[in-house]
Parts: structure tokens; sequence; C-alpha cells
């Protein structure tokens, strides 16, 4: 449980990171259910896949 928790404050700060750096490197993750369950239940991974699927699908 509490690896869990770690993982997913750990993701929604990665996630707060790639918005905050929005401005310099054209990278924005809109904050919605998606994107707020993928950075809570898969941690860094998860918004590195959002991030990979965001620069293939755009």
């Amino acid at each position: 449980m509490k690896s869990f928790l770690l993982s997913a404050v750990l993701g929604f700060l990665a996630l707060a990171l790639v918005n905050l750096t929005a401005q310099y490197t054209g990278v924005v993750l809109p904050l919605n259910r998606l994107t707020l369950a993928a950075s809570g239940v898969l941690g860094v991974p998860g918004v590195t896949l959002l991030v990979l699927l965001n620069a293939i699908l755009l």
C-alpha cells in the first residue's frame, strides 16, 4: 500500500512537472480524468506513456 501511494504521488508530481515546463517544451497534458487516472495508477511510467502518445497522435 505504501509503495502504491508513493508511486501515485510521484506520478502526480511528474504530471505537474510536464505541465509546468510546457512553456519551454511545448508538451501540454490536459488535466482530465484519463490523465489523472494514468498518473495516479501507473505513476511515472503512466505519465511517460501519456507524453509518448501525445507526441505520436498529435
